[in-house]
């Protein structure tokens, strides 16, 4: 359940778009609705219009908002086994892209809401190649691009195949998480853990062969 949101003078916009992360958590992006979000920091649907002139406008920031949110917990997870890399440059880099994919399933099946936002509440699509989002926070796509560069320098990976296997990377993490939300959601977690490390092994063999 959202709770009433607060703001000082000023800062109406930052407001909305925690309110409407609020509603995303609970009810994914089809859950950021002008009047929702007004309604939970307190103000009339007017008044969102002097920062976003649209609701594909607040729609966006939301779900930039949530691609942040998700890259830190991307990050604190990398972080969290970042010790335990062997040694070996070519395996480490492989042990690297594995964690890459495991933080970004593990996200999904935390914060189904927040991840459908981040990954698809955009109306405008992910089509910004920046590494960063407006407000300087990273995307979700620069661990993978790290992950894919580390497979490369390693010589396990062929340079020109980056792009290739940036799609084939994200199409696998992602299909993978929808399958375990919308399809196979009765899986024990420990059955869910065994086929993300399944599926990440063959990733991983397939790009580095």
């Amino acid at each position: 359940m959202v709770s009433r949101a607060t703001y000082h003078h000023g800062d109406l916009r930052s407001a909305l778009i925690t309110a409407g992360i609020g509603l995303a958590r609970d009810g994914g992006p089809q859950a950021v609705v002008l009047r929702e979000v007004t309604r939970a920091v307190g103000v009339a649907p007017n008044s969102a219009y002097g920062h976003f002139a649209t609701l594909t406008a607040l729609k966006k920031a939301v779900a930039e908002q949530a691609r942040g949110d998700m890259a830190e917990a991307m990050a604190a997870d990398l972080d969290a086994v970042a010790a335990n890399e062997p040694d070996d440059p070519a395996e480490a880099a492989k042990t690297y892209l594995i964690e890459v994919g495991r933080a970004y399933v593990r996200f999904a099946l935390a914060e189904p809401g927040l991840f459908r936002t981040a990954m698809g509440g955009d109306p405008t699509g992910l089509r910004v190649p920046a590494e960063k989002d407006d407000d300087g926070r990273l995307k979700p796509k620069v661990f993978l691009l790290r992950a894919l560069t580390r497979l490369s320098e390693a010589g396990c990976m062929r340079p020109g195949d980056t792009e290739r296997a940036v799609l084939a990377s994200w199409a696998t993490v992602h299909g993978l998480s929808m399958m375990l939300l919308d399809l196979l959601p009765q899986l024990s977690d420990e059955q869910k853990d065994a086929a993300v490390g399944g599926v990440l092994d063959v990733l991983v063999a397939g790009l580095s062969s």
